[in-house]
Protein backbone atom coordinates (compact mmCIF):
# COMPACT_ATOMS: atom_id res chain seq x y z
CA UNK A 1 0.00 0.00 0.00
CA UNK A 2 1.38 3.56 -0.90
CA UNK A 3 1.17 5.86 1.63
CA UNK A 4 1.34 9.64 0.34
CA UNK A 5 2.62 12.93 2.34
CA UNK A 6 -0.88 14.36 2.32
CA UNK A 7 -2.38 10.73 3.56
CA UNK A 8 0.24 11.36 6.76
CA UNK A 9 -1.11 14.78 7.04
CA UNK A 10 -4.53 13.90 7.15
CA UNK A 11 -4.71 11.32 9.08
CA UNK A 12 -2.85 13.31 11.59
CA UNK A 13 -4.98 16.49 11.48
CA UNK A 14 -8.24 13.39 11.69
CA UNK A 15 -6.08 12.46 15.42
CA UNK A 16 -6.08 15.97 16.56
CA UNK A 17 -9.21 17.15 16.07
CA UNK A 18 -10.62 13.92 17.80
CA UNK A 19 -8.47 14.32 19.89
CA UNK A 20 -9.48 18.20 20.83
CA UNK A 21 -13.11 16.95 20.50
CA UNK A 22 -12.35 14.66 23.55
CA UNK A 23 -10.79 17.67 25.45
CA UNK A 24 -13.89 20.23 24.51
CA UNK A 25 -16.48 16.88 25.91
CA UNK A 26 -14.18 16.30 28.92
CA UNK A 27 -13.86 20.29 29.77
CA UNK A 28 -17.77 20.69 28.81
CA UNK A 29 -18.57 18.14 31.19
CA UNK A 30 -15.89 19.20 34.27
CA UNK A 31 -17.84 22.92 33.49
CA UNK A 32 -21.72 21.93 33.80
CA UNK A 33 -20.93 18.26 36.13
CA UNK A 34 -23.22 16.73 33.10
CA UNK A 35 -22.79 13.18 31.83
CA UNK A 36 -24.57 14.34 28.82
CA UNK A 37 -26.48 17.31 26.84
CA UNK A 38 -28.23 15.75 23.91
CA UNK A 39 -30.55 12.59 23.43
CA UNK A 40 -28.27 11.99 20.93
CA UNK A 41 -25.72 11.10 23.21
CA UNK A 42 -27.40 8.95 25.57
CA UNK A 43 -31.57 8.56 24.78
CA UNK A 44 -32.45 6.76 27.81
CA UNK A 45 -30.71 8.77 29.93
CA UNK A 46 -32.31 12.33 28.48
CA UNK A 47 -35.61 10.65 28.82
CA UNK A 48 -35.14 9.52 32.32
CA UNK A 49 -34.13 13.36 32.99
CA UNK A 50 -37.08 14.53 31.43
CA UNK A 51 -39.30 12.30 33.90
CA UNK A 52 -37.10 13.26 36.42
CA UNK A 53 -37.45 17.16 36.11
CA UNK A 54 -41.14 16.56 35.54
CA UNK A 55 -41.51 15.06 39.34
CA UNK A 56 -39.48 17.56 40.64
CA UNK A 57 -41.10 20.77 39.24
CA UNK A 58 -44.19 19.22 40.41
CA UNK A 59 -43.14 18.71 43.64
CA UNK A 60 -41.95 22.22 44.12
CA UNK A 61 -44.87 23.42 42.82
CA UNK A 62 -46.99 21.31 45.87
CA UNK A 63 -44.49 22.45 48.18
CA UNK A 64 -45.58 25.93 47.55
CA UNK A 65 -49.39 25.01 47.52
CA UNK A 66 -48.61 23.56 50.88
CA UNK A 67 -46.68 26.74 52.05
CA UNK A 68 -49.85 29.00 50.79
CA UNK A 69 -52.12 26.12 53.07
CA UNK A 70 -50.63 26.54 55.89
CA UNK A 71 -50.33 30.36 55.76
CA UNK A 72 -53.88 30.37 55.72
CA UNK A 73 -54.92 28.17 58.01
CA UNK A 74 -52.59 29.57 60.35
CA UNK A 75 -54.33 33.13 59.81
CA UNK A 76 -57.71 31.14 59.84
CA UNK A 77 -56.56 29.93 63.47
CA UNK A 78 -55.65 32.96 64.68
CA UNK A 79 -58.88 35.04 63.71
CA UNK A 80 -61.01 31.90 65.22
CA UNK A 81 -59.09 32.35 68.42
CA UNK A 82 -59.19 35.83 68.83
CA UNK A 83 -63.36 35.74 67.87
CA UNK A 84 -62.89 33.14 71.17
CA UNK A 85 -61.38 35.39 73.31
CA UNK A 86 -63.73 38.66 72.14
CA UNK A 87 -67.32 35.70 72.89
CA UNK A 88 -64.76 35.28 76.56
CA UNK A 89 -64.48 38.77 77.54
CA UNK A 90 -69.13 39.28 76.46
CA UNK A 91 -69.89 36.73 78.27
CA UNK A 92 -67.62 38.14 81.34
CA UNK A 93 -69.53 41.31 80.85
CA UNK A 94 -72.73 39.59 80.63
CA UNK A 95 -72.13 38.46 84.45
CA UNK A 96 -71.67 41.79 85.51
CA UNK A 97 -75.14 42.86 84.07
CA UNK A 98 -76.69 40.52 86.08
CA UNK A 99 -76.14 42.67 89.71
CA UNK A 100 -78.66 43.49 90.53
CA UNK A 101 -77.05 46.86 92.04
CA UNK A 102 -76.38 48.48 88.65
CA UNK A 103 -77.89 51.68 87.66
CA UNK A 104 -78.79 52.81 83.79
CA UNK A 105 -75.62 54.79 83.70
CA UNK A 106 -73.37 51.57 84.43
CA UNK A 107 -75.40 49.14 82.24
CA UNK A 108 -75.14 51.53 79.55
CA UNK A 109 -71.16 51.51 79.43
CA UNK A 110 -71.28 47.78 79.69
CA UNK A 111 -73.57 47.90 76.44
CA UNK A 112 -71.19 50.08 74.96
CA UNK A 113 -68.29 47.68 75.76
CA UNK A 114 -70.25 44.66 74.57
CA UNK A 115 -70.78 46.91 71.54
CA UNK A 116 -67.23 47.41 70.47
CA UNK A 117 -66.22 44.04 71.23
CA UNK A 118 -69.28 43.17 68.89
CA UNK A 119 -67.53 45.38 66.17
CA UNK A 120 -64.71 43.42 66.54
CA UNK A 121 -66.19 39.85 66.42
CA UNK A 122 -67.89 41.35 62.77
CA UNK A 123 -64.48 42.97 61.70
CA UNK A 124 -62.66 39.19 62.63
CA UNK A 125 -65.28 37.60 60.68
CA UNK A 126 -64.60 39.69 57.68
CA UNK A 127 -60.80 38.90 57.61
CA UNK A 128 -58.87 38.41 54.30
CA UNK A 129 -55.88 36.58 53.44
CA UNK A 130 -52.58 37.76 51.43
CA UNK A 131 -54.40 37.84 47.93
CA UNK A 132 -57.56 39.62 49.21
CA UNK A 133 -59.91 37.22 49.79
CA UNK A 134 -62.34 36.94 52.59
CA UNK A 135 -60.99 33.76 54.13
CA UNK A 136 -64.68 32.68 55.80
CA UNK A 137 -66.89 33.50 52.89
CA UNK A 138 -66.04 29.86 51.32
CA UNK A 139 -66.06 30.00 47.32
CA UNK A 140 -67.35 32.91 46.96
CA UNK A 141 -64.15 34.46 48.71
CA UNK A 142 -64.39 38.22 46.63
CA UNK A 143 -67.83 38.95 48.92
CA UNK A 144 -67.45 40.14 52.33
CA UNK A 145 -68.81 37.06 55.16
CA UNK A 146 -71.11 39.47 56.83
CA UNK A 147 -72.82 42.68 55.91
CA UNK A 148 -74.83 45.44 58.01
CA UNK A 149 -77.60 46.07 56.26
CA UNK A 150 -79.83 49.13 56.63
CA UNK A 151 -82.11 48.29 59.29
CA UNK A 152 -79.33 47.16 61.47
CA UNK A 153 -79.05 43.54 60.63
CA UNK A 154 -76.36 41.49 60.33
CA UNK A 155 -76.26 39.43 57.36
CA UNK A 156 -74.21 36.14 56.39
CA UNK A 157 -72.84 36.38 52.51
CA UNK A 158 -71.15 33.68 52.34
CA UNK A 159 -71.28 29.97 50.59
CA UNK A 160 -71.56 26.69 52.44
CA UNK A 161 -69.06 25.58 50.11
CA UNK A 162 -64.73 25.55 51.13
CA UNK A 163 -62.05 25.40 49.04
CA UNK A 164 -59.41 22.45 48.53
CA UNK A 165 -55.73 22.61 47.20
CA UNK A 166 -53.53 20.06 46.09
CA UNK A 167 -50.66 19.48 48.08
CA UNK A 168 -49.38 16.31 47.05
CA UNK A 169 -50.38 13.93 44.40
CA UNK A 170 -52.74 12.37 46.03
CA UNK A 171 -53.77 14.33 49.09
CA UNK A 172 -56.11 17.60 48.26
CA UNK A 173 -56.71 19.76 51.72
CA UNK A 174 -59.14 21.93 52.69
CA UNK A 175 -57.99 25.49 53.02
CA UNK A 176 -61.39 27.51 54.15
CA UNK A 177 -64.15 27.30 56.12
CA UNK A 178 -67.16 28.98 55.52
CA UNK A 179 -68.33 31.51 57.85
CA UNK A 180 -71.91 30.41 57.11
CA UNK A 181 -70.91 26.54 58.85
CA UNK A 182 -68.99 28.21 61.67
CA UNK A 183 -71.25 31.57 62.52
CA UNK A 184 -75.05 30.29 61.26
CA UNK A 185 -75.76 26.97 61.56
CA UNK A 186 -75.72 26.82 65.23
CA UNK A 187 -78.87 26.65 66.86
CA UNK A 188 -80.27 29.02 69.61
CA UNK A 189 -81.13 28.39 73.53
CA UNK A 190 -84.62 30.33 72.61
CA UNK A 191 -87.71 28.79 74.35
CA UNK A 192 -88.19 25.96 72.50
CA UNK A 193 -91.49 24.92 73.94
CA UNK A 194 -94.37 24.96 71.68
CA UNK A 195 -98.05 23.66 70.72
CA UNK A 196 -100.62 23.30 72.92
CA UNK A 197 -99.15 24.41 76.42
CA UNK A 198 -101.57 24.21 79.14
CA UNK A 199 -102.88 22.50 82.05
CA UNK A 200 -105.62 20.10 81.88
CA UNK A 201 -107.04 19.67 85.66
CA UNK A 202 -109.13 16.87 87.14
CA UNK A 203 -108.11 14.51 84.55
CA UNK A 204 -106.07 10.73 85.12
CA UNK A 205 -102.51 10.83 84.87
CA UNK A 206 -102.69 7.89 82.00
CA UNK A 207 -103.22 8.10 78.56
CA UNK A 208 -105.19 8.42 76.54
CA UNK A 209 -105.10 11.87 77.46
CA UNK A 210 -107.61 14.46 76.29
CA UNK A 211 -106.96 17.90 74.42
CA UNK A 212 -104.57 20.66 76.34
CA UNK A 213 -105.87 23.82 76.19
CA UNK A 214 -103.98 27.09 77.12
CA UNK A 215 -105.42 28.37 80.15
CA UNK A 216 -104.93 32.03 81.52
CA UNK A 217 -102.36 32.88 83.40
CA UNK A 218 -100.30 29.59 82.75
CA UNK A 219 -96.44 30.36 81.80
CA UNK A 220 -93.63 28.65 80.79
CA UNK A 221 -90.10 29.60 80.45
CA UNK A 222 -87.27 28.66 80.79
CA UNK A 223 -85.37 28.59 84.24
CA UNK A 224 -81.39 26.78 83.50
CA UNK A 225 -80.12 27.41 80.23
CA UNK A 226 -77.40 24.81 80.65
CA UNK A 227 -79.83 22.02 81.86
CA UNK A 228 -82.49 22.96 79.24
CA UNK A 229 -79.87 22.56 76.56
CA UNK A 230 -78.50 18.95 78.01
CA UNK A 231 -82.32 18.13 77.95
CA UNK A 232 -82.99 19.32 74.38
CA UNK A 233 -79.58 17.78 72.70
CA UNK A 234 -80.58 14.75 74.62
CA UNK A 235 -84.17 14.55 73.54
CA UNK A 236 -84.88 16.47 70.24
CA UNK A 237 -85.24 14.04 67.16
CA UNK A 238 -84.46 16.11 64.34
CA UNK A 239 -85.76 13.54 62.24
CA UNK A 240 -89.05 12.81 63.28
CA UNK A 241 -91.34 15.83 64.65
CA UNK A 242 -93.88 13.67 66.25
CA UNK A 243 -91.49 12.45 68.64
CA UNK A 244 -90.80 15.58 70.24
CA UNK A 245 -93.66 15.31 72.55
CA UNK A 246 -93.50 15.45 76.26
CA UNK A 247 -96.23 15.62 79.56
CA UNK A 248 -95.96 16.05 82.78
CA UNK A 249 -98.13 14.11 84.84
CA UNK A 250 -99.51 15.84 88.07
CA UNK A 251 -100.15 13.76 90.70
CA UNK A 252 -100.71 15.97 94.14
CA UNK A 253 -97.89 17.55 94.69
CA UNK A 254 -95.62 15.47 92.92
CA UNK A 255 -95.21 15.48 89.09
CA UNK A 256 -93.38 12.71 86.55
CA UNK A 257 -91.67 14.17 83.28
CA UNK A 258 -92.55 11.53 80.34
CA UNK A 259 -91.68 11.48 76.62
CA UNK A 260 -94.97 10.93 74.48
CA UNK A 261 -95.78 10.26 71.17
CA UNK A 262 -98.54 12.74 69.30
CA UNK A 263 -101.19 10.65 70.44
CA UNK A 264 -99.87 10.56 73.81
CA UNK A 265 -98.41 7.07 74.23
CA UNK A 266 -95.47 7.20 76.25
CA UNK A 267 -92.31 6.43 74.36
CA UNK A 268 -90.13 5.39 77.08
CA UNK A 269 -89.23 5.60 80.71
CA UNK A 270 -89.83 8.58 83.06
CA UNK A 271 -87.55 11.52 82.18
CA UNK A 272 -87.80 12.97 85.76
CA UNK A 273 -89.77 13.59 88.74
CA UNK A 274 -90.23 15.55 91.57
CA UNK A 275 -92.11 17.98 94.08
CA UNK A 276 -94.28 20.99 92.85
CA UNK A 277 -93.82 24.11 95.35
CA UNK A 278 -95.59 27.01 95.30
CA UNK A 279 -97.57 26.07 92.15
CA UNK A 280 -94.63 25.92 90.08
CA UNK A 281 -93.03 22.88 88.37
CA UNK A 282 -89.33 23.15 87.86
CA UNK A 283 -87.61 20.40 85.67
CA UNK A 284 -85.32 20.00 83.54
CA UNK A 285 -84.40 23.85 83.21
CA UNK A 286 -87.62 24.29 82.65
CA UNK A 287 -90.41 26.21 84.51
CA UNK A 288 -94.09 25.67 84.87
CA UNK A 289 -96.63 28.11 86.85
CA UNK A 290 -99.86 26.59 87.05
CA UNK A 291 -102.37 29.08 88.81
CA UNK A 292 -104.39 27.97 91.56
CA UNK A 293 -107.92 28.20 89.83
CA UNK A 294 -106.84 25.79 87.48
CA UNK A 295 -105.43 23.53 90.17
CA UNK A 296 -108.34 20.80 90.47
CA UNK A 297 -109.49 19.31 94.14
CA UNK A 298 -107.56 15.99 93.55
CA UNK A 299 -104.79 17.80 92.48
CA UNK A 300 -104.09 15.82 89.28
CA UNK A 301 -103.48 16.63 85.83
CA UNK A 302 -101.60 17.24 82.62
CA UNK A 303 -99.31 19.71 81.17
CA UNK A 304 -98.38 19.01 77.87
CA UNK A 305 -95.71 20.51 75.45
CA UNK A 306 -93.20 19.82 72.57
CA UNK A 307 -89.72 20.57 71.67
CA UNK A 308 -89.49 22.79 68.64
CA UNK A 309 -87.01 23.08 65.46
CA UNK A 310 -84.27 25.61 66.62
CA UNK A 311 -83.78 28.87 65.28
CA UNK A 312 -80.65 29.98 63.83
CA UNK A 313 -78.82 32.95 63.84
CA UNK A 314 -75.52 35.00 64.11
CA UNK A 315 -74.08 36.26 67.44
CA UNK A 316 -73.72 39.42 66.31
CA UNK A 317 -77.65 39.98 65.81
CA UNK A 318 -78.19 38.24 69.28
CA UNK A 319 -75.45 40.86 71.00
CA UNK A 320 -77.24 43.54 68.93
CA UNK A 321 -80.53 42.57 71.26
CA UNK A 322 -78.66 42.36 74.56
CA UNK A 323 -77.11 45.73 73.28
CA UNK A 324 -80.45 47.52 72.77
CA UNK A 325 -81.76 45.60 76.21
CA UNK A 326 -79.22 47.16 78.36
CA UNK A 327 -80.18 50.49 77.57
CA UNK A 328 -83.82 50.56 78.20
CA UNK A 329 -83.81 52.94 81.86
CA UNK A 330 -85.12 51.81 84.44
CA UNK A 331 -87.97 54.18 84.69
CA UNK A 332 -89.31 52.28 81.02
CA UNK A 333 -89.72 48.69 83.03
CA UNK A 334 -92.91 47.64 82.31
CA UNK A 335 -93.96 49.85 79.71
CA UNK A 336 -91.21 49.34 77.35
CA UNK A 337 -90.40 46.08 75.46
CA UNK A 338 -87.47 44.04 75.08
CA UNK A 339 -85.16 42.72 71.49
CA UNK A 340 -88.17 39.57 71.63
CA UNK A 341 -91.06 41.76 71.84
CA UNK A 342 -92.08 40.78 75.26
CA UNK A 343 -92.96 43.81 78.32
CA UNK A 344 -89.36 45.07 79.44
CA UNK A 345 -88.84 44.35 83.30
CA UNK A 346 -86.06 43.84 85.99
CA UNK A 347 -86.85 40.14 86.02
CA UNK A 348 -87.24 39.85 81.92
CA UNK A 349 -83.74 41.36 81.59
CA UNK A 350 -82.21 39.13 83.71
CA UNK A 351 -83.86 36.51 81.84
CA UNK A 352 -82.47 37.79 78.01
CA UNK A 353 -79.02 38.10 79.74
CA UNK A 354 -78.82 34.23 80.93
CA UNK A 355 -80.19 32.96 77.27
CA UNK A 356 -77.70 35.81 75.25
CA UNK A 357 -75.10 33.62 77.76
CA UNK A 358 -75.87 30.56 76.55
CA UNK A 359 -75.66 31.86 73.23
CA UNK A 360 -72.30 33.21 73.17
CA UNK A 361 -71.56 29.41 74.88
CA UNK A 362 -73.08 27.69 71.78
CA UNK A 363 -70.69 30.41 69.47
CA UNK A 364 -67.70 29.46 71.66
CA UNK A 365 -68.07 25.80 71.45
CA UNK A 366 -68.91 26.15 67.39
CA UNK A 367 -65.86 28.18 67.12
CA UNK A 368 -63.51 26.53 69.21
CA UNK A 369 -64.62 22.89 67.47
CA UNK A 370 -63.69 24.63 63.92
CA UNK A 371 -60.53 25.68 65.60
CA UNK A 372 -59.85 22.58 66.12
CA UNK A 373 -60.49 21.42 62.75
CA UNK A 374 -58.46 23.82 61.67
CA UNK A 375 -55.67 23.12 64.35
CA UNK A 376 -55.16 19.29 62.68
CA UNK A 377 -55.52 20.58 59.29
CA UNK A 378 -52.35 22.66 60.19
CA UNK A 379 -50.65 19.99 61.74
CA UNK A 380 -51.02 17.80 59.09
CA UNK A 381 -50.02 20.31 56.65
CA UNK A 382 -46.33 20.46 58.33
CA UNK A 383 -46.02 16.80 57.95
CA UNK A 384 -47.11 17.03 54.18
CA UNK A 385 -44.21 19.51 53.51
CA UNK A 386 -41.77 17.78 54.77
CA UNK A 387 -43.18 14.81 52.95
CA UNK A 388 -42.57 17.05 49.73
CA UNK A 389 -39.25 18.38 50.17
CA UNK A 390 -38.02 14.76 51.09
CA UNK A 391 -39.66 13.42 47.60
CA UNK A 392 -38.52 16.29 45.62
CA UNK A 393 -34.51 15.42 47.37
CA UNK A 394 -35.08 11.67 46.01
CA UNK A 395 -36.23 12.17 42.63
CA UNK A 396 -33.05 14.80 42.65
CA UNK A 397 -31.17 12.03 43.60
CA UNK A 398 -32.61 9.83 41.66
CA UNK A 399 -31.94 12.20 38.39
CA UNK A 400 -28.32 13.28 39.46
CA UNK A 401 -27.47 9.43 39.64
CA UNK A 402 -28.59 9.58 35.91
CA UNK A 403 -27.28 13.18 34.49
CA UNK A 404 -24.25 13.93 36.68
CA UNK A 405 -20.73 13.02 36.59
CA UNK A 406 -18.38 12.31 39.41
CA UNK A 407 -16.28 15.57 40.14
CA UNK A 408 -13.01 13.10 40.39
CA UNK A 409 -13.94 11.46 37.09
CA UNK A 410 -14.73 14.85 35.24
CA UNK A 411 -10.89 16.50 36.31
CA UNK A 412 -9.09 12.78 35.32
CA UNK A 413 -11.21 12.57 32.06
CA UNK A 414 -10.16 15.88 31.11
CA UNK A 415 -6.18 15.98 32.40
CA UNK A 416 -6.19 12.29 30.16
CA UNK A 417 -8.02 14.22 27.32
CA UNK A 418 -5.60 17.10 27.97
CA UNK A 419 -2.42 14.94 27.51
CA UNK A 420 -4.02 12.71 24.86
CA UNK A 421 -3.88 16.24 22.73
CA UNK A 422 -0.50 17.37 23.98
CA UNK A 423 1.31 14.21 22.93
CA UNK A 424 -0.71 14.21 19.61
CA UNK A 425 0.78 17.61 19.12
CA UNK A 426 4.16 16.94 19.92
CA UNK A 427 3.87 13.94 17.69
CA UNK A 428 2.65 16.04 14.64
CA UNK A 429 5.38 18.09 15.03
CA UNK A 430 8.37 15.29 15.19
CA UNK A 431 6.63 13.16 12.61
CA UNK A 432 6.01 16.32 10.18
CA UNK A 433 9.33 18.19 10.83
CA UNK A 434 11.44 15.48 8.91
CA UNK A 435 12.52 15.83 5.60
CA UNK A 436 14.81 13.68 2.89
CA UNK A 437 18.08 15.73 3.88
CA UNK A 438 17.52 14.79 7.70
CA UNK A 439 17.08 11.43 6.65
CA UNK A 440 20.49 11.77 4.32
CA UNK A 441 22.60 12.85 6.55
Amino acid sequence: MRISTSMQYQNHLNYLQTANSRVDQASQRYNTGKLFQTAGENPSGMAASIKYSSDIAAYEQYATNANIVADTLSQEETALGQIWDSLSSIRTRLIQSINGTLDDGSRAALAEDIKQTQAQIFDLMNTKNGDGDYIFSGANSSTPTYTLTSDGKYVCQADGSNKFVMVSPTIKVQTTDSGLNIFENSHLPDDFITGNVGFQNNVSAQPPMPAVVALDGFTSAIDDYDQFSSFYNDYYDYSDNATNNFQIRVNGSSFSLIEVDADGNQIGGEIDSGEIKDGKITVQGMEFTVPNDYQSADGSGVIEFSLSKPEQDNILNQLTGIINDLLVPSDDYGTATDSNGNVMSAAQLTRNIARLQETVSIAMDRVDQYRGYVGARGANIDAIIKSDENLSLIKSEAKANVTEIDAFEAVSDLVLSQNALSVAQQSYNLVHSSTLFDYIS
